[in-house]
């Protein structure tokens, strides 16, 4: 790796350090309003993500050296390291932004990768995903115990007067079933949350999830107390004044090496109506199935997965990095992830192309499938 001399910048205290050596990349970032990435994949070039679409950007001032002493200046705000035997940085910078750096020996030597995620501090109203149709292409397919007790023919008909099925329902789910055959999604998610069900919203990289859990969240009842577990501050509830925020480090790096594993443990001492865990992506997923276990419903998490079909599996592998998921069977943790999980959604999103030259013009993002299934859920507890 390029060895530097210590800059001016250097003598800075943390965070104006690096406020300082940010300032060419926030002068970048300003000319693209609503911008949601900014990377390098090696000196003096950039691409920016805005509305879906990748804008290569020449960024001679961005040197090597000057990059590097932007990583090291992370590594000294962060409280962590960054080096030859540690060549991986995630970190949270002084603005907000959540920040990924990668050096040499973990990749090509003179050469440096930097991701910067830039998030919204705004919450889409969910008003916008009905407004927008982002609610109008989702799919439910309901086990085949459900679709027994609803023939095709009778789906339509209002659930109260289905009697071969209301004994079987609480009269949310009965709601809930009545929301879904009404296509009525925006009604279908509040009850769910105002009814204290776990929901997972899964998808890929930029699909959405973060933003749809957001705006879901605006819809816990003010009174209760919620905790929530991020490794950077997205998920604002600007209503709600009892509210514990918990943050850990990405690889457990920083000082006090928290992972989100240790902060679900610490969660359920807090005394916490509902938690939010902002992404499930490994073994952290066996700690927050055994907090839903515990009872604690209302949970609302992310993760990423292709399918509701293949989200109670992704959750299974997730937990098995878990050292003491080990005596599970995967058989035994996927029957546990569907009786806690009640409710998932999948968001996707697909650029939007111009019909005459094919250009990326921008992004929809929407809601492909729901699974509820009450009905699974309660043959699984009688098992």
């Amino acid at each position: 790796m390029q060895s530097f001399t210590p800059s001016s910048s250097s003598v800075l205290p943390g965070n104006a350090a690096v406020t300082q050596l940010m300032e060419p990349i926030d002068a970048i970032l300003s000319q693209f309003p609503g911008a949601t990435e900014f990377i390098m994949n090696r000196p003096g070039e950039a691409f920016i993500e805005q509305q879906g679409r990748w804008h290569r950007i020449d960024v001679p001032q961005l040197t090597l050296r000057r990059c590097l002493e932007l990583a090291n200046s992370v590594a000294i705000y962060a409280r962590q390291d960054i080096s030859e035997r540690a060549p991986l940085l995630s970190a949270t910078l002084p603005a907000g932004q959540r920040i990924q750096l990668v050096v040499p020996p973990a990749v090509e030597m003179d050469k440096i990768v930097i991701c910067i995620r830039i998030p919204g501090s705004s919450v889409r109203p969910l008003e916008s995903y009905v407004s927008e149709g982002a609610f109008s292409k989702f799919i439910w397919t309901p086990s085949s115990e459900l679709s027994a007790l609803l023939p095709a023919e009778s789906v339509a008909l209002p659930l109260t007067t289905r009697h071969d099925i209301t004994h079987k329902l609480t009269t949310l789910d009965k709601q809930l079933l009545a929301h879904l055959h009404a296509r009525d999604l925006s009604a279908f998610l509040i009850s769910a949350i105002r009814g204290k069900k776990n929901i997972a919203v899964i998808g890929d990289t930029g699909s959405g999830k973060t933003t749809l859990m957001k705006a879901l969240c605006q819809f816990i009842p003010v009174h209760e107390r919620i905790v929530t577990i991020e490794d950077v501050r997205e998920l604002f509830l600007p209503l709600h004044a009892n509210i514990c925020h918990l943050l850990y480090s990405k690889g457990s790096q920083g000082v006090a090496q928290v992972s989100p594993a240790d902060l679900i443990g610490a969660s359920m001492r807090l005394k916490p109506d509902r938690v939010l865990l902002a992404e499930l992506r490994g073994s952290e997923a066996f700690d927050y199935l055994k907090l839903m276990t515990a009872g604690h419903s209302g949970s609302i998490t992310s993760f990423h997965a292709e399918s509701c079909s293949l989200a109670a599996q992704r959750y299974v592998f997730m937990a098995k990095e878990h050292a003491d998921a080990a005596i599970f069977t995967d058989e035994a943790l996927k029957r546990l992830v569907g009786m806690t999980v009640d409710i998932t959604v999948h968001v996707t999103a697909e650029p939007i192309e111009d019909g005459t030259s094919g250009d990326i013009t921008g992004v929809e993002r929407y809601v492909t499938e729901v699974s509820f299934d009450p009905t699974a859920k309660r043959a699984l507890s009688a098992a």
